[in-house]
């Protein structure tokens, strides 16, 4: 993907890292008092009071993880921006700070997205299985 002049290359992190990432998430956000039962199905309809303050705190919880960010750049170890490693060094560079969350996020997104993938389909499939023996 194109991120600034540059592309940022990817490579998926092995299964420990990658696991060792999404623990580290889960770790910050559990105990979280974030409802997202109360996120409205219709887009266009209003947030309820305090979604967007609960949603800055979850991601809050993953940004100031110190667990989170030593899987992150362990993860970092197979990233290029251009022919730069995406390490601690990298972030040095004041004007590369900039570049931190967007690096970050596709790292999450590459790495800890096939684990939620599957979580969500079989979640949604339990959900719906429930909602089924309500009725």
């Amino acid at each position: 993907m194109q991120l600034g002049e540059k592309e940022l290359r990817i490579t998926p992190a092995s299964f420990a890292d990658a696991n060792a990432l999404q623990k580290a998430i889960g770790r910050a956000l559990k105990g979280s008092s974030f409802d997202l039962s109360k996120l409205p199905g219709d887009s266009r309809a209003e947030l309820p009071p305090g979604f967007l303050e609960g949603a800055i705190g979850l991601i809050l919880n993953v940004a100031i993880s110190d667990d989170v960010e030593a899987c992150l750049f362990e993860c970092a170890k197979r990233v290029l921006w251009g022919q730069d490693k995406i390490d601690r060094d990298f972030f040095e560079a004041v004007d590369h700070r900039e570049l931190y969350y967007p690096i970050m996020y596709e790292i999450i997104s590459e790495n800890v997205g096939p684990f939620i993938k599957g979580l969500v389909s079989k979640f949604g499939a339990l959900v719906g299985m429930i909602k089924n023996d309500q009725k």
